[in-house]
């Protein structure tokens, strides 16, 4: 199994978590994707922190249904990391 993806480009958690709760709270920051009107924060190493959709039929779509706050580190189409209620597992 090849590590193509180095993790030295994966933001830290603490500064995920500082996006996490900017995305939830409102801080400054904060965008919209104009298709789909998702919130996301941009992150380092152009990477990017988007709400879950809530409209989708997976299991995090029915946990963000139900109140809970989550989240997804993306880049390039790639899933680095999940957090959920301020934690982050990376991926």
């Amino acid at each position: 199994m090849s590590d193509e993806s180095s993790h030295t480009d994966v933001p830290a958690a603490g500064v995920i978590l500082v996006a996490f709760e900017k995305l939830f709270g409102g801080g400054r920051g904060v965008r919209r994707f104009s298709r789909s009107g998702l919130r996301y924060v941009a992150l380092e190493g152009d990477a990017v922190l988007v709400e879950q959709n809530p409209k989708k039929s997976s299991e995090w779509a029915e946990h963000a249904r139900r109140g809970r706050r989550v989240a997804w580190v993306l880049r390039d189409g790639e899933y680095l990391a999940r957090v959920v209620d301020g934690e982050v597992t990376f991926l």
